[in-house]
């Protein structure tokens, strides 16, 4: 995890523990008082809240704070699946309470031990690379100088550097589905877009002269990359909730998104 990564995430775990206890403090209330309907939709929303963003931490506290059970009647239940489970707030249940102290703890030790593990300094434009140990003798690190091209770094840089890793990879594929688009002037999206455009037989983008078997090979193989990536990268980041905090695999994604930018802009219509 390197210090952006690691500021950002104590932050928003510090952010949820709040909600946390200031949920707590709500119920509380509760007890003596009967909430108004504004009140109790109030309640609601931060009940929704709370979940939104356990959903989004929930591999860093159980990694930095324990697994988070909690006996209730006999019966072993997670903490957090405890206090967000489809309740009537109008109904009070003690052991909500017993159940909200332990999620804070969790949060609480997740953020202590966050705090104390070494960063790691995330370099844009350098990756250290090894090569194998049996195929060298020397396994001294190589600095590889990493150009993107220019429409990824414009889409993808200030939230790298921010650690936004998941939305950086997003904004790069979604970047090369609207240059295909562009180019193309297709009016598909994704997957069926990136067939028609790079299909074999009569492409709308050629990736190369198509006079071998070797060309049509490869014009198929980029073909599969270009609809592999809609699906299998832009797709997930988009429509769910993805943590990613290494930031040499987010450069990896965002190299493959250069070069499927570079193969389009070379390609001839």
């Amino acid at each position: 995890m390197d210090e952006i990564e690691r500021q950002r995430t104590l932050k928003e775990l510090t952010k949820l523990n709040e909600e946390i206890s200031s949920y707590k403090k709500s119920q509380e209330k509760h007890i003596s008082v009967k909430f108004t309907e504004g009140q109790m939709k109030r309640l609601e929303r931060l009940q929704d809240r709370i979940k939104f963003n356990y959903s989004y931490l929930k591999e860093h506290i159980h990694k930095y704070g324990g697994a988070g059970q909690i006996k209730i009647a006999g019966i072993q239940y997670d903490v957090f699946k405890y206090i967000l489970r489809k309740q009537s707030l109008n109904i009070l249940d003690p052991s909500l309470f017993t159940a909200l102290d332990k999620a804070m703890n969790l949060v609480n030790t997740a953020i202590k031990e966050i705090e104390s593990i070494p960063a790691i300094r995330a370099d844009w434009r350098e990756i250290e690379l090894k090569k194998p140990k049996e195929t060298v003798k020397e396994t001294k690190p190589i600095s590889v100088p990493l150009e993107l091209h220019p429409k990824i770094i414009e889409v993808s840089s200030s939230l790298f550097h921010t650690g936004h890793y998941s939305q950086a990879i997003f904004e790069a594929f979604k970047a090369v589905n609207n240059f295909v688009k562009e180019k193309t002037g297709l009016s598909l999206d994704g997957k069926d877009l990136m067939a028609k455009a790079f299909r074999e037989e009569n492409p709308v983008i050629r990736l190369n002269e198509l006079k071998t078997q070797s060309d049509k090979d490869e014009q198929e193989g980029f073909m599969f990359l270009y609809m592999g990536a809609m699906v299998g990268i832009r797709n997930p980041k988009a429509h769910e909730t993805i943590i990613q905090e290494d930031p040499h695999k987010t450069l990896e994604y965002l190299a493959l998104a250069s070069l499927l930018m570079r193969r389009t802009e070379e390609g001839t219509l």
